[in-house]
Order: C-alpha cells, then structure tokens, then sequence
C-alpha cells in the first residue's frame, strides 16, 4: 500500500470522529508527555541513586543539560523542515527510535562520561528533534487559528503530564528495581508508542491533507483551497520576523521562562529531600504540582483566544514568580502542598501562552523556520540554570538561593511581557488569506 493511500485512509476514518487536527494534537500531548517526562520532572528521580553509584557530585549530574545543547547549530535546519510537508513525521519518528535507543543505552552505562555521551548528547539531539519547543507547538499553529489557544493548551498538557504520569512511572521503577530499570522502560515506551503513532497521523498541515484550519469547511472539488477566506493571519517571513522588536522580546521572555523552569523540575524532588522527606513525599509532591500545572492549561489556552496573549503572559510569569517563593520558605509539608498547587496552576500555563504567542506574533506559514532560529537562545539559557542549581547546592548544601534567583527571573519575564506589543504587517502584495496557505 503507498504512504499516501494510507495516508487517505487514515484522514477519513479519523475524520469521521473528529476534525484531524485533534489527532495531531494528541501526536504533540504524547511527545511532549514522554519527553518532559524523561528530560524534566523524570530526571528529578534519577539525581540521587545515579550519583551515589556513579560517584559524582549534583554538579557533575546536573552538567547533563549543556551536553543537550549538542543539536543547537542544526536547530534552524530543523525549522525550515518542519515547514516541509512531510519534515514533522520524519523529525518525530526518527527522534523517538534514536531516543528510545539512547535510554535503553543509558541503562548500561558506568561512568558519568558515558551518561554525557548517550543521554547528553544522543538523547538530547533526538528529543529536540522529535518535539520540545519546536515541532509540536509549530504543527499546531499551522492546525488552528481561532481555537489555537484551547489546541495549544490540549498539546501541551502533555508537559504536565509528563509529571504525572512519566516521572511517577519513572519514580515507581526505580525505588522498585533500581535507576537501570527506569531507563529501560522508558526506552520502551519510546519506541512501541511514539514512533507508531507519530508514522500513522502527524501531519504538517490541514491543507496537506485538504482541510482547512479549525476545521472549517473545506473547499469544494476542483476548487483552490486558497480561494476560501479563512480567519485572516499574516505570516512574516523567517527576514522580516527577525527585524521586529517583537521577535527580540519574545525571544528573551522565553529565555528568562526556561531558565526558571528547567531547574526547578530538576532539582525540586532533591529539594524536598532536602528538607527532610522521603522520595515517596517528594514523588508525591512533584506529582502534584504536574497535576495542577494540568488542569491550568486549559484556562490559560481559553483565556489566550480572548484576551491578547500579551496580557495573558504577563500575569502568568509574574504570578509564577511570586508562587516559587513558598518552596524556599517553608519546611513544612502542607504549605509544600500549597507550593505545589500554587505553581502547578502558574508555571503550568507558560508553555501554552508562550506556544501561542509566536504564532499570533508571526502567523503560521513561516512558523517553523522562525522557530527553528529563536528556539536555540531559550535553550542554551535553560541548559545552564540546572547547573547553576547544582553548583549552588555544592557550595551551600542548600537550593534556597537558585530558587529565590529563578523566581525573580519569573517576575522580569512577566515585566517583559508587558512591553512586547504585536509587530507592525510590512508592505506586502499577499493578502492574508491567501498568504496563510501552507508552502508546498
């Protein structure tokens, strides 16, 4: 059977239930969930007994995030193939098999070297390739236009769920059978979920497959699907995006939200330890929080389709910020609680406004390719705070200090948000919607 007979097949059955956006949506939930999950709050159970058998101190442990920075001066590359018709499902099925690969490796290593090596380095340019800031929220701003915000929010559940559902598996296996375990099962996941998934139903855009964003009625046969207005959006090119000052803002803004977030779903578990609580306590604590950063999102993704995102950003870093103060303030377990909920509800909607902002800043034709430029600043910021927070606990035998810097940083973001107004449309002859069609 040729790709694009199952390719028809799989349109029309899914179709039947549900506009296909949603399934490339759920594509993007289940990267993001197994990847955050692995990458972020994951890694956070791992800290510990990997140290202790290794023999490395939490700064050499933490150093695993810089090796991740190996893809960066591909990352535009990676852009402009997301923009291609069938660049996303080549990007995340080739990701998730080399990343699947990667862990199982992982589970076999002795020495921290060969961690940096294969989760560093292999892991690390096979996550982003396959999802994280790039290819998942950019897929879907080319599905959605008028519910991009509730899409968004949908999609990047699966961060939160990472949380929820990853690290608690990863924690379970690990005070079970041990930290090679873990690695093992997560390897496995990788390879017998995302991949499958991700070669049946990613698709670059409605109009690969003859639809129309959001769903909207699809154009009649034999006529040009450019030919129906839809919701008018410029795109600004990849040149005329990086003469905006808007670019420049979003791009410090999610640079000053990676460098708060990345840390504190690392190191937060060993901080509770810290305090004096058992894994159990801070699986349970950790587990929380991506509860509630859950059930934030969809909040967060409405109130972004209503109110500019700018507003919107505004409010959901500062009060990120200011709910981070409760975990170095306090060592009693309900207020944890409080900080955990506090949080979850705050950090949990940064990822989802962010998402949308780029593509309500610079529309969706281009949006890969500009993406693929930006993406590389946020990520060497949030590839070092990690190990700022391990060289300060190093020092101090204590995470008070980086947190209390990370929530600062949370608040500058929000201030940022406030001045980042919307680019001016350059001259162009396209209207917007014909503009808005995706390339070939």
């Amino acid at each position: 059977m040729q790709l694009s007979t199952l390719d028809g097949f799989t349109e029309r059955l899914v179709s039947r239930w549900f506009f296909y956006g949603w399934a490339v949506v759920s594509i993007t939930f289940t990267t993001a969930m197994i990847t955050a999950g692995i990458g972020g709050y994951g890694l956070s159970f791992f800290i510990i007994p990997m140290s202790e058998e290794l023999g490395v101190s939490r700064t050499e442990f933490s150093a695993i995030s810089a090796f991740r920075l190996a893809l960066l001066p591909i990352m535009p590359l990676l852009g402009f193939l997301v923009d291609k018709k069938h660049g996303p499902r080549l990007m995340i099925v080739v990701g998730s098999i080399i990343a699947g690969l990667a862990l199982l490796l992982t589970s076999r290593i002795n020495s921290i070297w060969q961690f940096y090596i294969i989760f560093g380095i292999v892991f690390g340019m096979a996550m982003n390739s396959m999802g994280g800031m790039l290819v998942g929220p950019a897929v879907i701003s080319k599905w959605f236009i008028r519910l991009r915000g509730r899409a968004m929010a949908v999609g990047t559940m699966g961060i939160s769920a990472g949380g929820f559902v990853i690290a608690p598996l990863a924690g379970w296996v690990i005070g079970q059978f041990g930290w090679r375990a873990g690695w093992v099962v997560l390897g496995l996941i990788l390879l017998f979920v995302v991949a499958p998934m991700a070669a049946l139903l990613m698709r670059r855009s409605p109009e690969d497959a003859g639809m129309r964003p959001d769903g909207d009625p699809a154009p009649a046969e034999g006529q040009d699907v450019g030919a129906i207005p839809v919701n008018p959006e410029y795109s600004f090119t990849l040149k005329q995006a990086l003469r905006t000052r808007a670019l420049w803002l979003l791009v410090g803004i999610q640079s000053v939200m990676l460098v708060s977030l990345s840390p504190v779903l690392f190191h937060q578990v060993a901080y509770i330890q810290d305090k004096g609580f058992d894994l159990k306590t801070a699986t349970t604590l950790a587990t929380t929080l991506a509860f509630f950063a859950i059930v934030a999102k969809i909040p967060w993704g409405y109130l972004s389709e209503r109110v500019h995102v700018r507003w919107v950003m505004a409010v959901c870093l500062a009060t990120s910020g200011f709910s981070l103060f409760i975990i170095v303030w306090t060592d009693n377990l309900w207020m944890l609680y409080v900080y955990a909920a506090l949080h979850g509800l705050t950090m949990g909607g940064g990822p989802t406004v962010m998402n949308v902002s780029w593509a309500v800043y610079f529309g969706r034709r281009h949006i890969g390719a500009i993406r693929g430029v930006v993406t590389p600043v946020g990520s060497v910021a949030g590839a070092f705070s990690p190990i700022y927070a391990g060289w300060a606990w190093s020092s101090e035998t204590s995470y008070d200090t980086p947190f209390t810097m990370f929530a600062i940083v949370w608040i500058i973001g929000g201030v940022l948000a406030l001045i980042a107004s919307t680019p001016k449309i350059p001259a162009t002859t396209e209207t917007p919607e014909r503009q808005g069609s995706a390339p070939a």
